[in-house]
């Protein structure tokens, strides 16, 4: 956070690459989405230990793909952090 206290684009995105523990698992920071601000999170390992096949534009099996999951940086209104947000856990240091 800066000095004003306002989260910006650069300094989430200087979270990008960071481990964290998301509603127990391990994943790892993508991307930043701008509007509504979000992270992108990739699970490290799914819990089954497989990844997911994906189907391509013809619905013919393709690639391998992992679950993403978002996580909105403020709350509906705009006034406050989300509370997933604060649920977080930061593994590397």
């Amino acid at each position: 956070m800066s000095e004003t206290g306002i989260i910006t684009l650069p300094h989430l995105r200087s979270l990008i690459g960071l481990r964290v523990r998301h509603q127990g698992m391990i994943c790892v920071i993508l991307e930043v989405l701008e509007s509504p601000p979000s992270l992108v999170l990739e699970p490290v390992a799914s819990v089954s230990g497989a990844a997911n096949i994906m189907a391509d534009l013809h619905g013919h099996p393709g690639e391998y793909g992992v679950e993403s999951r978002t996580v909105q940086v403020l709350t509906d209104d705009q006034t406050g952090l989300n509370d997933a947000l604060l649920e977080l856990e930061i593994l590397d240091q």
